[in-house]
């Protein structure tokens, strides 16, 4: 261990205020004093997980312990050091401080001894050392990678199928994983009334998407949410910070988490204007996500299920509902049937496919004044009054350009709903869990929310580039333990992007942290970027006409690449 690692894990600990709230409620007012402090204890955590490369083991952690020189140990005040029991009885004790209590004879719950919530506390691991000079981003991306449990698993669902809530998402087993026999009283049924397929008394069995050639298939044991840095629309890329973390088995229906992990974040004084979250949330019912992030006063940006995209009856007489806006009902019949975008899409029939609903965004209804997040309500204008459609019936529309403005269609001196107005509730019947800012497949919506590749770059710091997240990166059983041990990861990935995005030490901050730290520039661009296009000219054979220089070779160009540096000199020692 070098004195660096250490000082980091000391400034990433020592002094937050989360640290000295729960010393507070956890210490004792009498009794012997903790010989290993909740302070050490973590500090002791943080060192095993920015030494672990994704791994965190409660026998590394009591290994970092014994290597601690007299010097470090005093500084954390061990005497002489801490054991293996000391370590795992902290583990459990904070677990139990977070857990509620039964009392199996009146039935009694006795609420957590800690007044944190573990999303709060976690989100407090994963960002608090993050200095103020690189804030939170107004707009965040969450997204759940999985996390899979040590326990070995014991039994297979039926047909490949996990217990998910019928109302998550909908998605197709995988036939072609393979599944064996259970073993005998396999699979048993948990307290939440899921099935349990593991000696892990939480984890849980769900879907993780293909990656790396491997296709999707089900899993044991735990999502884990994030809330990334996202950069401004128009703004350069930032690196995937992760500002808040929380923890739930797998195939949990995603708002329980998701709710949670927004409520930490606004205890935690980073409360985002936006979120971009991708169909796994915003597919669930009104009522269990979107209205509850809109009383939360937090708007959305999402992708849309082909379940969702249907057209149905509009909300008064001349229009409908389509990909969950209003449109007019005469709005041609090729705009109304969109396809949605595929993956392996080409660039150009993406292009082509975001013009066709540019054109069907002319028809659409769009919000007038500010929507109250109280009532869950917004007022829309019809396009003739935004003057997006050329209508007979308002003739102040007669003077838009016809090349760049649609005729409405309607017919003169009969009603329409071009200059209509209405106001949409937060009912289910006004689609309100499909609606968001931007009309779906536009240009504005694709480049809102194509930034949330930024989260997805976060699990791949997480998994890959900083850290090698996988199973068996911990070893202890339950959601608790779990979550804290994975948040100390988290944490550790974070300094590595620190140090490698922004240049910044948490053990040797700037004399001046007030100034804003903007990010490092790019070490090198990508080649398509460094120089046009073209093609190679062919040699000159005949010397005569060779250019100056060596004859019947052209003047050697600039290396500008490791390519190039590797021709020049095996043609060097060729000659």
């Amino acid at each position: 261990m070098t004195r660096q690692v250490f000082n980091r894990a000391v400034a990433m600990i020592r002094g937050q205020a989360w640290v000295a709230r729960l010393t507070g409620e956890l210490t004792p007012d009498t009794g012997r004093p903790r010989d290993l402090t909740w302070e050490s204890f973590f500090i002791l955590l943080q060192i095993a997980a920015l030494e672990g490369d994704g791994k965190l083991l409660l026998t590394d952690v009591a290994r970092v312990a014994k290597r601690l020189d007299g010097v470090q140990r005093h500084e954390l005040g061990l005497s002489p050091s801490a054991t293996y029991r000391q370590i795992e009885c902290a583990l459990s004790t904070l677990e139990a401080a977070l857990s509620e209590t039964i009392d199996m004879d009146t039935g009694e719950v006795t609420p957590p001894r800690l007044s944190m919530p573990l999303a709060e506390l976690t989100t407090h691991i994963v960002a608090d050392f993050i200095p103020a000079a690189i804030p939170a981003t107004s707009t965040l991306s969450i997204d759940s990678t999985d996390h899979e449990t040590w326990s070995a698993r014991k039994s297979w669902s039926k047909g490949n199928r996990p217990d998910t809530s019928a109302e998550s998402l909908p998605e197709d087993a995988d036939p072609s994983q393979p599944s064996g026999a259970n073993a005998p009283g396999w699979p048993k049924v948990g307290a939440d009334g899921r099935l349990m397929h593991t000696l892990d008394p939480n984890a849980r069995e769900g879907y993780r998407s293909g990656k790396n050639r491997r296709r999707k298939e089900t899993f044991i044991g735990w999502d884990l949410h994030l809330a990334t840095d996202t950069p401004a629309m128009g703004g350069n890329a930032l690196a995937p910070l992760a500002r808040g973390f929380v923890a739930a088995p797998a195939g949990t229906i995603k708002s329980e988490p998701g709710l949670a992990l927004l409520d930490a974040l606004e205890a935690c004084h980073r409360k985002p204007s936006t979120i971009i979250v991708d169909r796994g949330y915003s597919y669930l019912k009104g009522q269990h996500w979107a209205r509850p992030v809109d009383e939360r006063g937090i708007t959305q940006v999402f992708d849309l299920h082909p379940n969702q995209r249907r057209q149905h009856p509009g909300p008064i007489p001349g229009t409908i509902f389509l990909d969950g806006d209003v449109f007019l009902d005469t709005l041609p019949e090729g705009l109304r049937n969109l396809p949605g975008f595929g993956l392996g899409q080409k660039a150009s029939e993406k292009a082509l496919l975001t013009a066709e609903y540019d054109k069907r965004a002319r028809y659409a209804f769009r919000p007038f004044g500010r929507h109250d997040h109280t009532r869950g309500t917004q007022r829309y204008r019809g396009p003739a009054l935004a003057k997006r459609v050329i209508c007979p019936n308002h003739p102040e529309t007669q003077r838009l350009d016809p090349t760049t403005h649609p005729q409405s269609g309607c017919v003169k001196g009969e009603p329409c709903a071009c200059g209509a107005t209405l106001t949409l509730g937060p009912d289910e019947t006004d689609y309100f869990s499909m609606r968001q800012q931007d009309l779906y497949g536009t240009t504005a919506w694709k480049a809102s929310y194509g930034r949330r590749s930024s989260v997805e770059s976060a699990n791949s710091v997480l998994k890959t580039h900083h850290g090698r997240l996988s199973r068996g990166s911990t070893r202890v059983r339950g959601t608790i333990k779990n979550t804290l041990l994975a948040a100390f990861l988290i944490a550790a990935a974070n300094i590595g992007l620190l140090e490698s995005r922004y240049g910044y030490d948490v053990a040797e901050p700037p004399a001046d942290d007030r100034e804003r730290i903007e990010p490092l520039p790019s070490p090198r661009s990508a080649l398509h970027r460094r120089r046009a296009f073209s093609r190679r000219r062919a040699r000159s054979k005949d010397p005569d006409t060779a250019p100056p220089g060596k004859p019947g070779r052209r003047p050697q160009k600039p290396i500008t690449s490791p390519t190039q540096w590797k021709r020049a000199t095996e043609t060097t020692v060729a000659d």
